[in-house]
């Protein structure tokens, strides 16, 4: 009996002690045509982002490919993405799963800026 109650309690162990090494940072805001999520996750030392960005609205059919470039202002690093392109929900998606180390903190701020057909804009986003 005893062997059976000890192993769902090192189970729950190592589940915590998974959990306690993550902890995601997120960042939102919103231009008039565009919304965006930036969720940083840090995870055994590592760091790594998961953008989303979603068009406003009506016509998907006007925007096709994009581009778009995000800055740390307050850490220098950045990253972008050129002729990507929207689902049919009005949603881009980008998993980067290059990850470096730890810098990200939650008073940073992110500068966003998305062309399409002769458009610009520009999303300043904070962490909630």
């Amino acid at each position: 009996m005893k062997k059976l109650f000890v192993l769902p309690i090192s189970i729950l162990i190592l589940l915590a002690a998974c959990q306690a090494d993550e902890n995601d940072l997120v960042f939102n805001g919103t231009s008039e045509n565009w919304s965006a999520q930036l969720t940083i996750s840090v995870l055994n030392g590592s760091e790594t982002n998961n953008l989303e960005l979603t068009y406003k609205g009506n016509d998907l059919d006007t925007i096709g490919a994009f581009n778009y470039y995000v800055e740390n202002t307050d850490r220098g690093t950045n990253f972008g993405g050129n002729n990507v392109k929207l689902s049919k929900n009005g949603i881009f998606t980008n998993d980067d799963l290059s990850s470096n180390s730890p810098a990200t903190t939650n008073t940073d701020t992110y500068i966003i800026s998305i062309d399409w057909n002769g458009n610009s804009e520009e999303i300043v986003i904070n962490e909630d």
